[in-house]
């Protein structure tokens, strides 16, 4: 009799385990991410929040989340189409937006690092109107299937590096400044001036550039973006690369 109790809980154990992993493995909301790992400590902020809650492994987060990610520890997410985030210590990401249509595969994830480390291995995009972007403030990261990490220092400069597929770097959306009130009476008009000769700087105001497979682009605090450039993939093999390269070996797309 006690034998077969045994076994009973062992079965039931392993049913409450798979549950659970299963959760994990496969966010249960299309609106919804989940932290699959959290290594270390690491807090989770909603809108208008200061005061935060630790973030668990199995925890749901939702848009305009903020993660905070604590020294030597580290966070990987789990967004509803199997896409795959990972954040280093000492980083901020906000979760800007997170949606995904289970019929058409089309998703649109948006997050906003504001420092630290983010490693992504985006899931193919299926649908023309699917985005998956990395907001530094200085530039936008935007993929269409791929392995690429993101690096924002203290004075907003960002790297780029992208390890398989390709990534767009482009600068942030301009925005459009509101029309100037209508003032009555007379508008006073400038005088006769020299114009200026057409030019075409590449700025913060304008710019993209697609950065290939074992590439990296630099984005100074100013947003000026600087040329790709290969890298050497046995000197970029520290312990945060080799952990996600190992992660990324578990979790095949």
């Amino acid at each position: 009799m006690l034998k077969c109790f045994a076994t009973l809980s062992v079965v039931v154990m392993f049913c409450l385990s798979a549950s659970f992993i299963a959760a994990v493995e496969k966010p249960l909301s299309d609106s919804e991410a989940t932290a699959a790992i959290v290594e270390g400590k690491a807090r989770v902020y909603k809108k208008g929040d200061t005061t935060g809650s630790a973030l668990k492994q199995g925890d749901t987060i939702r848009k305009d989340s903020t993660i905070k990610v604590a020294e030597k520890s580290r966070v990987e997410i789990l967004f509803p189409d199997g896409t795959i985030m990972r954040l280093s210590d000492k980083s901020q990401l906000v979760m800007n937006d997170i949606a995904y249509d289970r019929k058409s595969e089309g998703k649109n994830v948006k997050v906003n690092l504001s420092f630290g480390k983010v490693w992504a291995k985006v899931r193919k995009l299926v649908t023309p109107d699917s985005r998956v972007e990395v907001n530094t403030g200085n530039a936008v990261a935007g993929v269409r299937g791929t392995v690429y990490q993101v690096n924002v220092d203290e004075d907003k400069s960002a790297l780029v590096k992208v390890y398989d597929g390709s990534v767009s770097v482009a600068s942030p959306p301009k925005e459009v400044a509101k029309p100037a009130t209508q003032v009555s009476g007379p508008v006073p008009v400038a005088g006769p001036h020299e114009v200026p000769p057409p030019q075409h700087e590449v700025s913060m105001e304008e710019w993209t550039v697609i950065v290939k497979a074992m590439q990296q682009i630099s984005i100074s605090p100013q947003g000026v973006a600087s040329k790709p450039q290969d890298f050497d993939a046995r000197a970029d093999a520290d312990d945060w690369v080799k952990w996600n390269q190992e992660r990324d070996k578990q979790t095949q797309l």
